[in-house]
């Protein structure tokens, strides 16, 4: 388990140029479990690039990103709107859970097997798979979900509905969910309050308020979102990343 003053990754002297733009001068930044940080920033300054780096997508030109071994990361990004599916916005938010369902098919094919095969060895792995099954409270994926979605403003009817049949910004939910659903190590949010109305961005930041095992980083120009979420702001500005404690206002009267 990680405890609270483990770092989950740390940038030294980070410096990334895109042409002959150089983007990012030396950058030295640390986050730890269960704290969230708000990314502040002009268009171009570098926030997205310092997301990317983070995610392994992009590499520095020198420095060094390190992360604590295993490290799993959910990272809400704008690429995400282009994402369709034929499959309902539940299916598409259960593939959280791709494991534990994984599971699930396997106990099914076992119950049938039982029909005809009652070998101690059968009986032995249902028993193993079943205890798995419940370790991982896969009896409650589902309504996970269903409470998920709702709350970031689908009905229950839209549950059933093919992920086509919706909007980018709506589509964007739905990945949002997905990513909450698989419980990562580190959130990295950009600009998640623009895909979501006034009870929305009520009900995201009440919930990463309360899921203090997340760290989370988040990209935004939504002020109020910024005042109720952060423990701690980054600026980014020429080239470099200034640090304040507590949330926009904080850092306005810094």
């Amino acid at each position: 388990m990680i405890g609270s003053n483990t770092p989950l990754f740390s940038l030294s002297q980070i410096r990334k140029s895109f042409g002959l733009a150089q983007v990012l001068k030396g950058v030295d930044l640390t986050l730890h479990k269960g704290e969230v940080l708000g990314f502040l920033g002009a268009n171009g300054a570098g926030k997205s690039t310092l997301l990317r780096l983070i995610n392994g997508e992009y590499q520095p030109e020198s420095g060094e990103v390190s992360k604590i071994r295993n490290m799993t990361i959910g990272f809400l990004n704008q690429d995400l709107l282009s994402y369709n599916s034929d499959e309902t916005i539940l299916e598409v938010a259960m593939q959280a859970f791709s494991e534990t369902l994984k599971l699930e098919k396997e106990i099914h094919d076992l119950l049938e097997k039982m029909e005809h095969d009652h070998s101690e060895e059968i009986l032995h792995l249902l028993h193993d798979k079943q205890v798995a099954f419940d370790a991982a409270d896969g009896y409650n994926l589902k309504p996970k979900a269903e409470a998920l979605l709702e709350g970031l403003g689908f009905t229950t009817a839209d549950l059933s509905r093919p992920l086509s049949q919706f909007s980018g910004g709506w589509r964007m939910r739905v990945m949002l969910a997905k990513m909450i659903l698989q419980n990562p190590d580190l959130l990295m949010l950009d600009e998640p309050t623009n895909h979501l109305d006034v009870e929305g961005v009520n009900w995201l930041s009440e919930h990463l308020r309360k899921r203090r095992e997340l760290a989370v980083v988040v990209i935004t120009h939504d002020r109020w979102f910024l005042d109720e979420i952060s423990d701690r702001t980054w600026e980014v500005i020429a080239g470099d990343v200034e640090q304040y404690e507590g949330g926009y206002s904080s850092y306005v009267l810094a």
